[in-house]
């Protein structure tokens, strides 16, 4: 995984003159970020205002360190001008071997630059990291445990380490221990409902929709998240040769999202989640317009989904 190289590179010794952190996993991020940050003492290290220059950074890391090995710049969240760009490179082509620059998270790319881009991991990507997470905390975790916690909680690797920080100290954590100490995430529960409808089980989707909707007032936010996830299982669908990491990013959605809807939108055809789309239009106008209930709403939008999955096969 590209952050245990980007660890074992530091613990090597191997330190570049100038990093850049970006990707939309701020998890692993953030590790980044802290493990380069303790390359330097707080006196040693400078992180730049906005309003400051990059010549700043490039000038503080030319200085010899007061209280550590290395002096460290912190340039983040900012656009790079082309003057700023060249500045770096520039200063790349004889940098200081106790100075060490950061980019985190900033548009503009400089030559020669250490760049690592940390996007969100699949679920199989994420599953054996999170068995070596456990290890590293001295527990131990089932295999059906550890994708039942991923699920949960939307591969979000902070959360999954909070959970096992509860869950560690009881001992070994099964699928059981997950399902009793850890909440589903309101969107997990969105694709238990869709994958329960996609397999045509009426007494799956109803314990799924108890569960979220214990009451009228609830039923109304979860058919409109449901009618969004639809229109995702649609997207995929119809985009079915396009690469999940380039629709993702297209729509605007996570990866765990867009794997789901891909999963439960395979027992569809595009003409059916269509129908189906229209189908969760035409109803959610009905119930807001006092037409029908909007528990009468919900019952016929299972129907109509389960029918049309039925029919498909």
């Amino acid at each position: 995984m590209l952050y245990y190289e980007f660890k074992a590179q530091l613990a090597r010794g191997d330190i570049a003159p100038l990093y850049h952190i970006e990707g939309e996993d701020k998890y692993w991020c953030e590790l980044a970020y802290r493990d380069l940050l303790e390359l330097s003492s707080e006196l040693d290290t400078e992180v730049l205002r906005d309003d400051q220059p990059v010549e700043d950074a490039i000038f503080g890391v030319q200085n010899f360190p007061m209280m550590s090995d290395r002096k460290l710049a912190v340039i983040r969240d900012r656009k790079l001008k082309d003057a700023e760009i060249k500045s770096l490179e520039k200063y790349l082509l004889s940098p200081s071997p106790m100075g060490v620059i950061l980019l985190y998270h900033c548009e503009g790319n400089a030559k020669g630059e250490k760049l690592f881009t940390f996007d969100a991991l699949s679920e199989g990507e994420l599953l054996p990291y999170v068995n070596r997470l456990v290890q590293e905390m001295g527990g131990s975790i089932t295999p059906a445990a550890a994708k039942k916690l991923v699920g949960y909680t939307e591969q979000s690797m902070t959360r999954i380490k909070n959970e096992l920080m509860k869950m560690i100290p009881l001992g070994e954590i099964t699928e059981e221990r997950v399902a009793e100490y850890v909440e589903p995430s309101y969107s997990y529960r969105i694709f238990d409902f869709t994958d329960a409808i996609a397999r045509g089980s009426f007494k799956d989707a109803y314990s799924v929709l108890s569960s979220m909707a214990r009451n009228a007032s609830e039923y109304s936010p979860f058919f409109t998240r449901l009618t969004e996830h639809i229109r995702l299982m649609l997207h995929v669908k119809l985009a079915k040769n396009v690469p999940d990491a380039e629709l993702a990013k297209a729509l605007g959605v996570p990866p765990y999202p867009l794997q789901k809807a891909k999963r439960a939108a395979a027992n569809y055809t595009s003409k059916q989640l269509l129908a189906i789309l229209m189908k969760m239009y035409s109803l959610e106008y009905d119930y807001k317009s006092g037409n029908i209930g909007v528990e009468n709403a919900m019952d016929l939008a299972i129907a109509e989904a389960i029918e049309a999955r039925r029919k498909s096969d």
